[in-house]
């Protein structure tokens, strides 16, 4: 009856603490467990077995630390130990519950003390109550005798009562250990099993591969001749694949050869000015007209107009003072790739003009100087907030902003001579106009855009198309002549036929 009764509370305990084994507060199980060591340190030893019970209420079996397994069993012998000298009973009885309900808890050195506390308990229940009265005679004496025989049965049933509780504590931790050694044998029954498995799957593998590779063997004979053949067609298809890319590679050096000829000889020309002749002017005099910036009609390279572009350097001062400004182009075409995030963009753009020029009959002085301006066409995104440049997406204000640089850049040409003023600013300014007049920020059309802001809406929107892009991929040569043909309204026709024939 003790036993089942005992069973029952062991169960009810269980029930009462499953929700707890999932829901560990560490914040408040650290408070008990220090409170738990400072009061066993300070002596406190009940006080220390309340605060431990706390924290080992909040752990699932399998989840208690050691740590924590460690200073419960300490702290547990030691309450033992004391309960000895005091003969609290109640206080035992309690020790004993909580070894039922943590057992894992119990130590060797703990099962010992709970016997000799039981032994203890026993003895007080008999004899707690001072000497037993000897029997004397007559009437008296017989129920004095009666009364000693009725204590001693008492006596007798109490040890026979905490030998029992005793029994049934340590037939529990006994069955504890036995479920742990089990579970134990179990897990190392399993990896055994585990184990043979994993050689008899080694076996079958390897048993496979040596069948496979017999079969390999057997059918290596045939075809190792059609792979053999397989072979050298794919090796002659690369070998025709390296002849036409070498091809392709020197005739691209020899283009980009002459090209850059051209180009050396142009740079050349900023030190070594000369004068044009007239029947080079004469050329000029043909190519469309500019709209300048005080909103009046001339030719390019008309120099001898009073609109047009001014004679060729003369003087040594006037050479230098060509050459100081190639070179400030240059620098700053430099600053305005770093805050761009372009990497030899205006470098490249200011190439192209060069070339297209002198490709459409644009003399040297004045190719020279659309080069100069071409490096610098897009000074104003260094007047723009840097973050912008950077953006992926933009609102409608942040789009504004940057289509207003062609404008900023007009302020930021304080360097450039009066004297060349003017085919500056038409770079600076007009580069986003279009030829069926969609573009910004005057919305001109046709032969009224500058014929240098034309070169540098060409050059601009082809460097960017074979140039690498976060929001696009990267297009070849062709590719990129045949997207800017896509749009006529956008580009002048005859730029891009002449720039298809020098790419």
């Amino acid at each position: 009856m003790i036993k089942k009764s005992r069973v029952r509370a062991v169960a009810l305990l269980l029930l009462v603490s499953c929700p707890l084994l999932f829901a560990v507060d560490d914040e408040l199980v650290t408070r008990y467990l220090t409170a738990a060591n400072n009061q066993y340190s300070a002596g406190n030893v009940a006080k220390a077995f309340a605060y431990i019970n706390n924290v080992l209420s909040s752990y699932a079996d399998e989840l208690v630390p050691q740590n924590v397994e460690v200073l419960s069993e300490t702290i547990y012998y030691g309450y033992l130990e004391q309960l000895k000298k005091s003969r609290d009973w109640k206080a035992f009885a309690e020790v004993k519950g909580k070894l039922i309900e943590f057992p894992y808890v119990s130590s060797e050195r703990i099962a010992r003390s709970v016997k000799v506390l039981n032994t203890y308990e026993a003895q007080d229940a008999a004899w707690g109550g001072g000497s037993v009265p000897s029997a004397t005679g007559g009437p008296d004496g017989a129920v004095q005798g009666s009364g000693a025989v009725s204590g001693s049965a008492a006596a007798a049933a109490a040890i026979y009562n905490n030998q029992l509780k005793s029994n049934v504590l340590e037939l529990q931790l006994a069955l504890e250990k036995m479920k742990a050694e089990a579970a134990a044998e179990a897990a190392q029954e399993a990896d055994a099993q585990n184990a043979e498995f994993q050689q008899e799957l080694l076996a079958t593998q390897r048993e496979a591969y040596e069948r496979a590779l017999a079969e390999t063997r057997d059918v290596s004979g045939s075809s190792s001749r059609v792979l053999l053949l397989s072979l050298l067609i794919l090796t002659g298809l690369i070998l025709i694949v390296f002849i036409a890319v070498i091809v392709n590679v020197l005739i691209n050096l020899r283009n980009t050869k002459s090209q850059n000829d051209k180009f050396v000889e142009t740079l050349k020309a900023v030190s070594e000015m000369t004068q044009l002749n007239m029947t080079q002017r004469v050329q000029l005099d043909a190519l469309p007209p500019l709209y300048g910036a005080d909103s009046q009609m001339r030719m390019i390279g008309s120099a001898m107009k009073e609109t047009g572009l001014p004679s060729p350097p003369i003087t040594e001062a006037e050479k230098k003072e060509l050459a100081d400004l190639a070179q400030k182009c240059r620098e700053i075409g430099a600053r305005i790739d770093a805050a761009t995030g372009r990497k030899n963009n205006s470098k490249n753009v200011a190439e192209m003009v060069f070339k297209l020029a002198q490709e459409m009959g644009v003399a040297q002085y004045e190719a020279t100087l659309f080069f100069s301006v071409a490096m610098v066409y897009d000074i104003g995104f260094l007047e723009v907030d840097a973050s912008l440049l950077q953006a992926t997406s933009l609102t409608e204000d942040q789009k504004f902003e940057i289509r207003n640089h062609v404008k900023q850049g007009l302020a930021a040409l304080s360097f450039v001579p009066e004297k060349y003023m003017s085919v500056f600013a038409d770079g600076v300014l007009m580069h986003h106009e279009n030829m069926d007049g969609s573009g910004y920020p005057e919305g001109l059309s046709g032969s009224r855009i500058p014929y240098i802001a034309r070169l540098i809406r060409v050059a601009e929107s082809f460097v960017a198309l074979i140039s690498r892009r976060n929001y696009r991929d990267i297009f070849d040569k062709e590719s990129a002549v045949a997207e800017l043909r896509s749009s006529p309204g956008l580009y002048d026709s005859e730029i891009v036929d002449v720039l298809e024939t020098i790419i």
